[in-house]
């Protein structure tokens, strides 16, 4: 396949990912109310800055600035590996021991935002993993990445610790979340920029990414939050955000019955075994409540003062 050719593969699968958008613009809301906290105490970050010297690779600036220093550091030096079994604690000193400046010992996406995260975390910047998430339940792909809050530009930008990227509009202005996928929804500019990169060719730039831009597409149907930002406390809690009438239980066993339908071998016995208990497990649990939106754009209120790593 030419590089023309190429690209206009990427543009068709981007054309129809934002259609999917387009067409799933209004987000649920169950009534539910929820908080999303940031916990800048852990006693850990102090040992995270003496060990690795992310205050010093941060520098000085703004929270957008640092997090983007600290994200061109950490992504050249983890080597990406899909198929980790996530055995390292989910924590990031545990996580740069064993996978920094090791290309033998690769991580997923999940676990390079657990360390991003919490490097920012560790520096007083307001940061948050969030996993992003396919329209298709017979999609077994999803991404997962970092937020952080940017008091000067007065909202949350994403960044990527997996390729370095983060995405921005036509006048530099970088993006969250909702604005990328408001903005691919409605066919308005938003592209894939490498830390440092040379922005003035916007139609150079989006060209030049686009199979990120359409795999990040692809990835932006609904979003599951950490509710609890801390030193090793991802996953204690999760909060849902999906557009209207999607169900996120109906989705789960739609892809349950597709993994084993679609790669087990239906004459095993201990296939059928395990599908029938995850299947199981997966009914009992009910319907996660679908919170609301406004919650992912909103600004963090938690004070900072006193932080264990100051001095």
């Amino acid at each position: 396949m030419t590089d023309q050719e190429n690209l206009q593969v990427q543009q068709i699968l981007f054309d129809i990912y934002s259609g999917i958008l387009f067409n799933n613009q209004a987000f649920a809301d169950s009534g539910e109310k929820a908080e999303i906290t940031y916990d800048f105490t852990c006693p850990e970050y102090k040992a995270l800055i003496e060990k690795y010297g992310i205050d010093g690779i941060a520098g000085e600036g703004t929270a957008f600035a640092r997090g983007v220093r600290l994200m061109h550091w950490m992504a050249p030096r983890l080597t990406h590996k899909g198929d980790y079994d996530n055995h390292v604690p989910f924590n990031s000193l545990d996580l740069l021991e064993y996978s920094l400046n090791k290309p033998e010992q690769g991580i997923n996406c999940r676990n390079k935002s657990i360390i991003l995260t919490e490097c920012c975390l560790a520096l007083g910047i307001y940061a948050r993993r969030v996993y992003i998430m396919p329209y298709s339940p017979y999609d077994g792909d999803n991404h997962v990445v970092s937020e952080i809050y940017d008091p000067e530009l007065g909202k949350w930008v994403m960044l990527d610790p997996t390729t370095g990227c983060y995405f921005i509009d036509r006048n530099d202005v970088p993006l969250s979340l909702l604005e990328i996928r408001d903005r691919f929804a409605n066919l308005q500019y938003a592209a894939a920029v490498e830390a440092g990169a040379d922005t003035a060719d916007k139609n150079a730039l989006w060209e030049g990414n686009i199979w990120y831009n359409a795999y990040t597409a692809k990835n932006l149907f609904r979003f599951m939050v950490d509710g609890i930002n801390g030193f090793g406390q991802g996953d204690k809690q999760t909060l849902y955000f999906s557009p209207a009438g999607c169900s996120v239980k109906q989705s789960r066993l739609a892809n349950i019955r597709y993994r084993y339908e679609r790669y087990a071998s239906p004459e095993d016995e201990d296939t059928q075994k395990k599908f029938a208990e995850e299947t199981d497990k997966a009914n009992a649990r009910p319907e996660p409540p679908a919170h609301s939106v406004s919650l992912l754009a909103a600004s963090p209120q938690q004070k900072k003062e006193g932080l264990p790593h100051e001095k």
